[in-house]
């Protein structure tokens, strides 16, 4: 049931090049992940538990897979009437020949006529590629309490971590946020926390008619994505995103703007210890950690809670299957293995391996990460590597051992040391 009559936007139109090569043929927010899932069930079960009613998805690179995941997995969960919904809005040209979105807040402008539709009380603006729980309709009662025009959605990160990497938020001991820091070198402190600061997520509640006014007033400065010039001329200028635009130009009007804590946010079924886990996939080795994170002892993110499930679009139904007898079927210790997997007197060791992955005799994973519909040959070495879909490993293959050699193959290895074979590579 609705709590609210809010709208949604989710930020699914992203390229993603931190994440190639698992980008190079698909979306972010369409990314496998966690053997069973795909990046986008997050933001959408979220919304969906959170009862937000009215739900649109802003797609735009490589988009197809998204879309059809989105659409059989999805839209039948939120509904198809007026005021319960959950519609993909690809980037469409306009009257004026425009038509590729070139920064967060004009992906939202473009799709403004939905807003004056609606007419929601507040509007969520979301990332589709973060990996959470999280409990919106907490973000958006604490927006109304403080009577604020914007809230920003923040999570308290160690000041080094943050240093030079996130957008900081110097806020007073209210939460009012007084300052917006850019990839800072020395991050402002939370109040009575001096050694975090509050990183923004890019997660928002805005009041539906401040957010109509802004978008409005950005959309008619003139765009330039060369950011020095914008410092020097933020009123005429803009390369129309959120954090480097919009929420500055509220910030020089004097708008009340306030920080949310992600990390008080209460999601049923979550423990006090994992309350407030989040990651932002921007890289080969973020996405890496995110999914060793569901396969350890114990799970800093739990895929088992079913007072708040993550739901998505199966796509596959038969069962898991382990060959052999007399105890020679394989050894498999703190593992996902997604339905149709079939593994053979192998070892598979802190790995996640999705759907339809048959794992064959003497082969021993350590560490692994198999996106899909992968077939690995007798004998194969695989530790520290991610594995997209469609690729079939031949006998006494190595990778993730020795990284000139996987460099040479043409995978990318990250600057954590993790190698990634592509989607559909054949080997020669």
């Amino acid at each position: 049931m609705a709590r609210e009559n809010t709208l949604a936007f989710v930020l699914a139109g992203g390229q993603g090049s931190r994440l190639f090569p698992l980008t190079r043929q698909r979306a972010k927010p369409a990314v496998p992940f966690g053997g069973s899932y795909r990046v986008i069930d997050f933001v959408l079960s979220n919304l969906y538990h959170s009862g937000i009613p009215q739900v649109c998805v802003l797609t735009q690179y490589k988009s197809e897979s998204l879309g059809r995941h989105v659409r059989e997995g999805w839209q039948h969960r939120f509904g198809s009437q007026r005021d319960r919904f959950l519609a993909m809005l690809p980037a469409t040209q306009n009257e004026t020949g425009e038509g590729w979105y070139v920064g967060t807040a004009h992906a939202v402008a473009a799709n403004v006529d939905q807003i004056k539709k609606q007419k929601p009380e507040i509007v969520n603006i979301l990332g589709g590629d973060h990996i959470n729980f999280m409990d919106i309709g907490q973000m958006n009662d604490f927006h109304r309490i403080r009577k604020a025009a914007l809230t920003i959605s923040t999570i308290p990160v160690p000041r080094e971590k943050a240093a030079n990497a996130y957008g900081v938020l110097k806020v007073d001991e209210k939460g009012k946020v007084l300052e917006f820091q850019e990839k800072p070198a020395n991050p402002a402190p939370m109040p009575g926390r001096p050694t975090h600061c509050l990183a923004s997520m890019g997660n928002y509640t805005f009041n539906s008619s401040t957010l109509v006014k802004k978008l409005e007033e950005d959309a008619g400065k003139d765009s330039v994505s060369n950011r020095e010039a914008i410092k020097e001329n933020p009123n005429f200028l803009s390369s129309h995103d959120f954090g480097f635009d919009v929420i500055p130009a509220m910030l020089r009007e004097g708008l009340s703007i306030f920080a949310y804590d992600f990390s008080t946010n209460v999601v049923p079924g979550i423990s006090k210890e994992d309350q407030g886990y989040w990651r932002d996939i921007g890289n080969i080795d973020e996405f890496y950690l995110a999914n060793m994170d569901v396969c350890a002892s114990n799970p800093g993110l739990n895929l088992y809670n079913e007072e708040w499930e993550l739901l998505t679009n199966p796509e596959h139904v038969q069962p898991t299957k382990f060959a052999g007898r007399n105890g020679s079927s394989g050894h498999v210790e703190d593992s996902i293995l997604a339905p149709g997997v079939i593994v053979s007197h192998s070892h598979t060791k802190d790995s996640v391996i999705s759907y339809g992955v048959h794992i064959h005799k003497g082969s021993d994973l350590e560490g692994a990460v198999m996106l899909g519909y992968n077939n690995v040959g007798r004998n194969v070495v695989i530790k520290q590597s991610i594995i997209d879909k469609g690729v079939a490993i031949p006998d006494n293959i190595v990778i993730g051992v020795n990284a000139e050699a996987d460099k040479a193959r043409g995978f990318t290895v990250s600057p954590g040391g993790i190698t990634v074979v592509p989607k559909g590579y054949k080997w020669k």
